[in-house]
């Protein structure tokens, strides 16, 4: 498996001066998942092992006495560098709650909400971030992948994990998999639409995590007006979006399974009796079930439990872990 072990410079980029390298520290652990920030709270790090509480020195605490105190000050800055200091040049972005960095790393963001004269949602005073890392893991998928597949075709796969269980890790994977093909398996065309610019990054058209040679990326779109623009004008043999669930999700993804196109698609969940819960997605799985359904959890040490169901939820893969 390639892991990127680069640092993510931008996201220490938004930090201080003052505790700048002490982040970097902190950035080089493959096992970061989160870093949060609350004024009046230490900084907590987020890992596939726990919770720990970030000192200036780039050391970890489980004490969050010793941690590094968040003020309004300090969170005003970074705010101000995550906007690149001009706010209004991200209002649509801020109108959703987070912003997207170079990076495709997503920070999420939490304050006073208002409303502008045109009756438009805008946030300020923020009192809170949730900076979401993303790293490629190449290979991630490779043990999985043969259960996605019938022969030379892709089966309808829905990935299924709850928040931090690495789904949009295993999406990228999947997509490079898929586009590139196997020794036993060919590559196919692939459309992918990235709504919040997380799954490639492609900030620039250079630049980005690398998601295969047959694959066409639609950057910053709305998942289901850009899987049918998608459907339309690249001809596609698979679909991929990440986090579905609305009417308008689902709607698109009835008329792309009626023209016989493949679909790997993402939502956040626990487990299958969780999404058949949901208000959309549940009744059309009821009529529509995917062909495969993946389901990724991290465990107590870090150790990410993978299991495979069929179409009538039927588990048929797992590696073991428990």
């Amino acid at each position: 498996m390639a892991v990127n072990h680069n640092i993510p410079k931008e996201i220490a980029n938004i930090f201080p001066d003052s505790i700048r390298e002490g982040m970097k520290k902190i950035l080089k652990r493959p096992n970061i998942t989160e870093i949060r920030l609350r004024v009046g709270s230490s900084v907590m790090i987020c890992t596939t092992y726990g919770d720990y509480f970030f000192q200036e020195d780039g050391e970890l605490t489980v004490s969050d006495h010793e941690g590094y105190l968040m003020t309004p000050e300090i969170i005003k800055l970074i705010f101000q560098r995550i906007c690149q200091y001009s706010v209004f040049a991200f209002k649509e972005e801020l109108r959703e709650g987070f912003i997207t960095l170079k990076g495709g790393h997503r920070v999420g963001l939490c304050g006073k909400i208002y409303y502008d004269a045109e009756g438009k949602r805008q946030i300020q005073h923020i009192s809170s971030m949730n900076i979401r890392i993303a790293r490629q893991l190449q290979g991630c998928s490779e043990e999985v992948f043969p259960w996605l597949t019938r022969g030379k075709e892709f089966l309808n796969t829905l990935l299924i994990s709850p928040p931090g269980g690495g789904k949009t890790t295993y999406l990228r994977d999947l997509i490079r998999l898929i586009s590139d093909g196997t020794p036993i398996f060919p590559g196919k065309h692939i459309s992918v639409v990235d709504e919040r610019s997380e799954i490639g990054n492609r900030t620039r058209v250079s630049e980005g995590f690398y998601l295969g040679k047959r694959t066409d990326l639609m950057d910053s779109c709305p998942k289901a007006e850009g899987m049918l623009m998608m459907l339309r004008s690249m001809g596609p043999q698979v679909i991929a979006a990440d986090e579905i669930g609305d009417s308008g999700d689902i709607d698109a993804l009835r008329y792309i399974r009626n023209c016989g196109c493949q679909l790997l698609m993402t939502v956040h969940g626990y487990d299958l009796e969780d999404i058949y819960r949901r208000p959309y997605l549940g009744p059309y799985l009821e009529k529509y079930p995917f062909d495969r359904y993946l389901i990724l959890r991290v465990k107590q040490g870090g150790k990410r439990s993978i299991e495979v169901y069929d179409h009538q939820s039927k588990i048929i893969w797992t590696n073991g872990i428990t």
